[in-house]
């Protein structure tokens, strides 16, 4: 029986394992620095695009606490306008109630006076009248002696001219 297959030759465990590290070797310098300098070229693009992903998102967040910040002073400054702008239409609406008032004081007070100016008037206008109806009377009396009678007789007329004066006017 022929055990040769069995025989361990160290030439060709040798011959091999040279080979074998030669090849390691040729791709380690040939091939595996390319693959190494795309992965590491990959691993830095990737890691750039995180770096600006994270630059983005702080800027982000930087800019949303800048908008709310805005919006805060914004509605604080506009409800100091309102809050100004209801003084000012407060105080001028009282102005103008009170030059109102006193527009309304001054037109009652010309009122009256110009109201007791015609009432003066008109009284001396009747005291005018007055005095001249009673001139016609004393001349009339003057003119003719009168009995009882004609003097309460003129003193009816008289009476009723002052009634019928007084009327048309």
């Amino acid at each position: 029986m022929n055990l040769d297959f069995f025989t361990i030759d160290t030439g060709t465990i040798l011959f091999t394992l040279i080979n074998t590290l030669l090849i390691f070797l040729a791709f380690r310098f040939i091939l595996f620095k390319r693959v190494d300098a795309i992965l590491e070229k990959r691993q830095k693009e990737v890691d750039s695009v995180y770096d600006a992903a994270d630059e983005a998102l702080a800027d982000a967040n930087s800019k949303k606490e800048q908008y709310t910040a805005a919006m805060t002073n914004a509605k604080e400054e506009a409800a100091g306008i309102v809050a100004r702008a209801e003084k000012t239409a407060q105080r001028e609406g009282d102005a103008i109630v009170a030059q109102a008032k006193q527009e309304a004081a001054a037109a009652r007070e010309k009122a009256s006076l110009e109201t007791a100016r015609e009432k003066a008037q008109a009284r001396a206008e009747l005291q005018g009248e007055i005095s001249g109806l009673a001139m016609d009377l004393a001349q009339k009396i003057m003119e003719k002696e009168i009995s009882q009678k004609d003097h309460a007789r003129l003193i009816d007329e008289f009476l009723e001219e002052m009634d019928s004066e007084g009327d048309s006017k």
